[in-house]
């Protein structure tokens, strides 16, 4: 079926997204070559190790999506005539969701990738015969939609670069939370830390879904527990799948993260991370990424995050439903997992769902 192409006839938006998913189980197999290829050159481009390459295509790329999310997803964005893609390279598989919304709004899509990891969306586009185009530079028109995904500061300076009239629909910075219940967890403590292992480890905790802290509403010996099981879960992770490489600014974080928790608070090393624990209670600190957390306890989880509302973009949760749901009504945006799921989202729209649906005009 080739009416959902570029320069073809209209197809529905639910059948462009399904065949998308289709052509994207290549890069999935290792044994296609464009599975091959991906699993060589990423870790050069990303930065990831080859076993945190070969572990996100096979856990963390979106192609078994159910014809409920793939419907759910076509209906979370406006049909438009034309739609634009600007991609952030921090996670190498959010390129299928991101093309995927294109699609469901748009028989014609531009894409332009990120100039430091172009490959997933340019193998993509091969692997799909041309169902989106990889363009150089996008040139959107008034009245056309452009979904962008990258820093605040990125997004700033695209707003000051596009003609009036273009709809925006900006993806930022954001990081991810994680609150236990002591008293109404679902998991034990131990079952806790191999969850959040896996949401941490993965693409080396780069991306707003990636939980950075972790509130325990309980005292401080269940964190500290907590915190030492989570420290070892991440030693075991990285045993299995071991961390790439840092940036300059991002090791500097590190330090500077290690240093404060080991003079005010406990610190965990875990493989190349570390699990920080503020003993003091109530205190928030944003870990760095690379498969760091800070873990801090408190008897009201809710207050503590009011303040962090526009930032979050993900919240993992294994708490009463009474705490739920005062969670929630604490951050409305944030994306709502499982413990473990946190970077397994139900492919129903985009992530990040902070943005407005209809997008922002100029």
């Amino acid at each position: 079926d080739r009416r959902g192409r570029q320069g073809g006839g209209v197809s529905r938006p639910e059948t462009r997204v399904r065949q998308l998913l289709i052509a994207a189980k290549k890069l999935v197999d290792p044994k296609h070559p464009l599975g091959a290829r991906l699993r060589s050159e990423l870790p050069g481009l990303t930065g990831l190790s080859p076993e945190g390459v070969a572990y996100a295509l096979e856990h963390n790329l979106e192609v078994n999506a159910s014809s409920s999310e793939v419907l759910e997803l076509c209906q979370s964005v406006p049909q438009v005539e034309r739609a634009h893609v600007l991609l952030s390279a921090n996670v190498f598989v959010a390129g299928l969701r991101a093309v995927a919304l294109g699609l469901a709004a748009s028989p014609k899509v531009f894409v332009r990738s990120s100039r430091r990891e172009p490959l997933v969306v340019r193998l993509l586009e091969e692997a799909s015969k041309g169902a989106f185009r990889v363009v150089d530079e996008l040139v959107p028109l008034p009245g056309d939609h452009l979904w962008a995904y990258g820093s605040d500061e990125t997004l700033t300076s695209l707003r000051g670069e596009l003609p009036a009239g273009v709809v925006l629909h900006p993806h930022g910075s954001g990081f991810g939370v994680a609150v236990y219940e002591a008293d109404a967890a679902r998991l034990s403590p131990q079952a806790a830390a191999e969850a959040l292992a896996r949401d941490v480890g993965v693409f080396d905790q780069r991306g707003c879904l990636s939980p950075r802290i972790l509130i325990v509403q309980g005292d401080v010996k269940l964190a500290s527990e907590l915190a030492r099981r989570l420290a070892r879960e991440l030693s075991a992770f990285e045993a299995r799948i071991p961390r790439g490489e840092l940036s300059p600014a991002e090791a500097a974080d590190v330090t500077l993260y290690r240093d404060s928790m080991a003079y005010a608070g406990e610190l965990h090393f875990a493989g190349k991370g570390c699990v920080g624990l503020d003993t003091q209670g109530d205190r928030l600190m944003l870990a760095p990424v690379g498969r760091h957390m800070h873990v801090v306890h408190t008897h009201d989880a809710p207050a503590l995050v009011a303040g962090l509302g526009p930032d979050v973009a993900a919240l993992g949760v294994d708490v009463s439903p009474a705490l739920q749901e005062r969670l929630v009504q604490a951050l409305p945006k944030a994306r709502l997992s499982t413990l473990g799921q946190m970077q397994r989202p139900r492919f129903d729209g985009p992530v990040d769902k902070r943005p407005l649906r209809d997008g922002v005009p100029l």
